[in-house]
């Protein structure tokens, strides 16, 4: 019989560590993403109709089908097979380029933490950096989630540690001291988004960090009580999340105003403002700086074990060779990780070429938007078939017993991850000729996610299973 080996509180940081990222205080609030001031209410609002009720949704499912497939099984139910190999195709084939682009960030965090960041425009360093630590990840997570749940817990505190510090240090210089004044005015109009292109795509960027629940859902076989535990698990971690969005995207732009906030290091440089205005030696940048090095440990080392182990570990036979899938004493498919490992290393070796460390960041960024999203259609989709004929059974958690509600918040979910998807490949550069080349990583890169995935089941001669949803 397996080990129950996670528990409630473990639950909760593994939630934290997959779903908060630190980073996306200074993406969001930046003037370059397109909001500013804008994206707080906006992460009041989307975490409301869209985290929440895709969190539930995760937790109903996962409790409802407890097994280790998650998103893979769940599409599988409802719509044979063949959707539940794609579904993970598209899951797995977004994540090399996100993985890319997480790495950056962490290398440039890991130039702070050393007190040397003037380091973080050295690509060949970054680089070296991300590699070291990717392979490092990428052998620490062959030891499956008994192990692995150590770096994503230690990884929460990481991240959550930091954006406390980050406004307690705002509130005391700028509220409580009056060290400054704010660098921000805070009112309706602006703190209302201007409806613009940018704005727009950055709208969908702030969906796409709101996605990921379904991660930790096919832990919840490890669990001791899913049924109960999972869905609590879910929402403290949904209120931990956005509080510290939003509130920590108000100290920052106290801190900062929005045009001088930049993506990839706005939280380090607002900290080091603070620490200067309170007269705190610098050398407390560089412990926060290693604290978000640990959180960026957890959420990789959970990103590497569970798509991996969705795609390659619970695909139908004959789509990989046999000696790719198979499983390690831990229940991981090592072989598939390593394969990953090279995938990842190739493709940051090639993304060095472009001009700065924020070039990569960025390019990156929007490589894993559009194609991140193509995944949750399938899954909401899924959802609303399996609310409406699955036969309910007492002592399971259900979002709601209503069947017909239920289904409304999975098209509402559904209608919101399709408008996200468009809005990501609007086009946002300054000429004609970078529109193009922007529309061709966007469309194209989505367009060859989905036709390869296609091609594999075709080449593979399976036909399309279909399950009795119970």
């Amino acid at each position: 019989m397996k080990e129950k080996s996670i528990t409630f509180w473990e639950l909760v940081l593994m939630n934290v560590s997959a779903l908060y990222g630190i980073r996306w205080i200074a993406k969001s609030t930046s003037d370059s993403f397109g909001l500013g001031l804008g994206a707080i209410p906006m992460w009041i609002i989307f975490m409301l109709i869209f985290f929440v009720p895709q969190a539930l949704m995760c937790a109903e499912l996962a409790t409802a089908y407890p097994t280790d497939g998650g998103l893979n099984d769940w599409v599988k139910i409802a719509f044979g097979t063949k959707y539940g190999f794609l579904v993970s195709w598209m899951h797995w084939t977004a994540l090399i380029f996100w993985y890319a682009s997480f790495l950056t960030f962490f290398s440039i965090n890991f130039t702070y933490m050393i007190g040397k960041p003037e380091l973080a425009d050295n690509k060949i360093l970054v680089l070296i950096m991300s590699l070291v630590v990717f392979w490092a990840l990428s052998f620490a997570s062959m030891r499956g989630m008994k192990f692995g749940k150590y770096f994503t817990s230690v990884g929460a505190l990481g991240s959550v540690v930091p954006t406390v510090c980050l406004i307690g240090m705002a509130i005391l210089a700028v509220v409580v001291f009056k060290k400054a004044p704010s660098a921000s005015e805070y009112t309706i109009a602006t703190l209302t988004p201007k409806l613009n292109m940018n704005s727009l795509v950055a709208i969908s960027g702030i969906t796409f960090a709101y996605t990921g629940a379904e991660f930790t859902a096919n832990f919840a076989s490890e669990m001791k009580n899913p049924q109960k535990d999972y869905p609590r698990a879910i929402m403290i971690a949904a209120g931990t999340i956005c509080v510290l969005y939003v509130i920590g995207s108000v100290c920052m732009t106290m801190l900062m105003p929005t045009s001088e906030i930049f993506a990839y290091t706005g939280t380090l440089d607002a900290l080091v403002i603070a620490c200067n205005l309170l007269e705190v030696p610098q050398f407390f940048v560089q412990i926060v700086a290693f604290g978000i090095t640990l959180s960026i440990f957890g959420a990789v080392v959970l990103y590497i074990a569970q798509p991996t182990k969705m795609l390659f570990g619970y695909s139908e036979p004959g789509i990989f060779p046999e000696k790719i899938t198979k499983k390690n004493e831990h229940d991981i498919p090592e072989k598939a990780i390593l394969f990953q490992a090279i995938l990842v290393s190739l493709l940051l070796a090639g993304v060095a070429v472009f001009p700065a460390v924020e070039t990569i960041y960025n390019v990156l960024i929007t490589m894993t938007a559009l194609t991140s999203l193509f995944p949750y259609v399938l899954l909401f989709a899924a959802y609303i078939k399996i609310k409406r004929k699955k036969v309910d059974k007492p002592g399971l958690y259900q979002m709601t017993k209503n069947k017909k509600w239920g289904c409304f918040l999975g098209y509402m979910e559904l209608v919101i991850c399709m408008i996200a998807i468009v809005c990501s490949a609007l086009p946002v550069m300054t000429t004609f000729k970078e529109n193009v080349v922007y529309e061709v990583e966007m469309i194209g890169g989505g367009l060859l996610v989905i036709v390869s995935g296609l091609w594999l089941w075709k080449r593979s001669g399976l036909k399309n299973k279909t399950f009795e949803i119970e």
